[in-house]
């Protein structure tokens, strides 16, 4: 599919509005990750808010290298926004506890260029990737990130008012919103459905004082994003190796979001599109490790948000990008963007993970479950995938690394997905 597909003529307003939606909607995620690193390694204040702040500046140049591209060698140019990554959380805590700050963004980098690497064979590595393994893995990304979306409704796993009524009433109001606007708005409306719902729900929650603007009247008006903060970076074989598995998982999440798209637009994305997008998501982590931020991914809410919006320019995302890289290095803006209350979020990402999870049964709807063993596939994988994510627990007694590689529910949907097509299909797997 060429990417001249994406490059439909959108004007100022609405380019900025509905790229504010992206935004909107990517930050949870993507600022969560670096929250949750910090907190684990013991870093002070203002070494988290370097880390959110770096996040955001990687964010925005992972995105305009997928959207814009580094010529022929690198980027999708699809419209498909980037944001930090969970799948490499465990190994990053575990490294930069062990081995420093140095050795773990120095494993970032590496890593990387592992991936960037890998791209070269990604006609061999998406043949195990068909239709089944694919659609089986999408459905379980909108089956498991449907907990955190219900939990942030309920004010945040964690919080003093986690579970209250208000914040219940409150998200679950937005999510009507934003379904009810989506149906019966017209024109530019029925675009901003969800930036709409974020909007309201959060001058209801001022109301209600569930807004703190502290941290926006404490953040610096401007402040650059340094190169090598913690050092020049270590290069270790283990922690490499380590951080490498997992950004192999994020590569597979990465190939899902490519039929995501084509089930949402209705394209079908070629390989080496495929190719060139994970070598741009690559050659951006080499960038993220230099900043001392956190591997990226490609983030499905943020494609689920195009099949919302009904707008799929590749304008929208670029200026989407360059907004996260302002909130990057002015974190008076970023520091807006975390004000918004929990259940508001909530509320809106429920609708797109919904999204998610249709668009991978639509996918699966397209295959004869009568012929090659797809019911058997299919359903065993996404029990092992599912009984993996919620019952994480029983890998406790294994070793650590082995632990959280085990644990992870998208991987191993993964690995059974394509396991069982190999041994039950055979060659015919490949043809």
């Amino acid at each position: 599919m060429k990417a001249e597909y994406f490059d439909e003529k959108v004007g100022w307003t609405k380019t900025l509005l509905i790229g504010f939606q992206h935004v909107l909607t990517m930050c949870p995620g993507t600022i969560a990750v670096p929250l949750i690193l910090a907190g684990a390694l013991g870093l002070g204040e203002k070494e988290t808010a370097f880390l959110v702040a770096a996040n955001f500046f990687t964010s925005g140049i992972a995105i305009l290298i997928q959207v814009i591209g580094i010529g022929k060698l690198a980027g999708s140019k699809y419209p498909i926004i980037l944001g930090s990554s969970f799948a490499p959380l465990s190994p990053m805590i575990l490294i930069g506890k062990e081995y420093g700050m140095q050795t773990l963004f120095g494993a970032v980098i590496a890593s990387g260029a592992i991936i960037f690497i890998l791209s070269f064979f990604m006609d061999q590595i998406l043949k195990l990737f068909p239709q089944v393994v694919v659609g089986t893995f999408v459905t379980l990304i909108g089956i498991t990130l449907a907990p955190t979306a219900l939990r942030d409704l309920a004010g945040g796993e964690g919080s003093e008012s986690f579970g209250s009524v208000e914040n219940l009433i409150l998200g679950t109001a937005v999510l009507i919103f934003i379904i009810l606007v989506e149906k019966y708005a017209k024109g530019i409306w029925k675009s901003m459905s969800l930036l709409l719902g974020i909007v309201a729900g959060t001058i209801v929650g001022c109301g209600l004082h569930m807004v703190d603007f502290t941290s926006i009247a404490q953040a610096e008006v401007f402040q650059p994003v340094k190169p090598f903060y913690y050092g020049m970076p270590e290069f270790k074989i283990w922690p490499i190796f380590i951080m490498s598995i997992f950004c192999i998982i994020n590569m597979i999440q990465c190939i899902g979001v490519f039929s995501v798209m084509d089930e949402i637009v209705g394209i079908q994305t070629d390989n080496k599109t495929k190719e060139r997008g994970i070598r741009g998501q690559a050659a951006a982590q080499m960038v993220t490790g230099m900043f001392n931020s956190v591997p990226s991914t490609m983030f499905n809410e943020n494609v689920s948000l195009i099949g919302l919006t009904k707008v799929k320019s590749r304008s929208v995302v670029a200026a989407a990008g360059i907004m996260i890289i302002l909130a990057g290095i002015f974190p008076k803006i970023s520091a807006v963007f975390t004000a918004v209350p929990k259940s508001v979020l909530g509320g809106a990402t429920l609708a797109l993970f919904g999204v998610i999870t249709s668009s991978g049964i639509s996918i699966l709807s397209k295959l004869d479950f009568s012929k090659d063993n797809n019911f058997k596939i299919v359903g065993t994988s996404i029990a092992i995938g599912v009984g993996t994510a919620f019952a994480s627990d029983v890998f406790v007694n294994i070793p650590n690394a082995l632990q959280m590689v085990l644990s992870n529910g998208l991987f191993m949907v993964s690995i059974s997905a394509i396991f069982l097509n190999l041994i039950l299909n055979g060659k015919k797997a490949f043809s």
